[in-house]
């Protein structure tokens, strides 16, 4: 890719406690309908709207998730954790000054969205990209979120340009059925 050209970005963020292929197909999907040029997994080290305590400390998680998206030379996974995702974009927006970047979250995420730190900053500076998780679309359309800001939604991918910030979009997808949660369940269980 020419460097004088922008790249496309994605940012997932996310507790991977523990990653899994949910995310991994998630994030190719990610790759292949946004034509993104790298999706960066950034490692949360704490959720600040979930008090519990993860199975697997920071270094393991972010181990665990370098180790299973290794074959993917479009994944990469960083340490650049901030303490709220608007610090994040922030951070990586000054660091990739000539990129877009999309901001990437299952919509499981959308109902509590409204609360996250600044998260009108997130809206003004990435492109929200919501994916199907499995349970939650039904949910979608009711969420405080969705009801102020389906005006903003774009509803096709070659809409998805220079002009797409302020804005959001939803993937369809039938999902993996697979969760972290589900996996501890059984981790506990053993």
């Amino acid at each position: 890719m020419n460097s004088n050209l922008e790249k496309k970005i994605g940012i997932f963020s996310g507790s991977f406690d523990p990653p899994h292929k949910g995310h991994v197909h998630i994030s190719k999907i990610f790759l292949k309908k946004l034509k993104l040029d790298q999706v960066i997994w950034s490692v949360s080290k704490k959720n600040p709207l979930i008090k519990k305590k993860y199975y697997f400390n920071y270094n393991k998680r972010i181990n665990l998730s370098k180790k299973i998206t290794k074959k993917i030379k479009k994944i990469s996974v960083t340490k650049t954790d901030r303490k709220y995702s608007y610090q994040l974009i922030n951070f990586l927006k000054k660091k990739y000054k000539k990129s877009k970047l999309f901001f990437l979250v299952g919509s499981d995420n959308l109902q509590k969205f409204h609360q996250w730190k600044n998260f009108k900053s997130i809206l003004k500076s990435s492109t929200l990209v919501v994916i199907s998780r499995p349970g939650y679309d039904a949910k979608v359309k009711k969420s405080f979120f969705y009801k102020k800001y389906k005006n903003k939604l774009i509803k096709n991918y070659k809409n998805l340009n220079n002009n797409a910030e302020k804005s959001w979009f939803f993937i369809k997808d039938k999902g993996v059925k697979i969760s972290s949660s589900k996996i501890k369940i059984a981790l506990y269980s053993k």
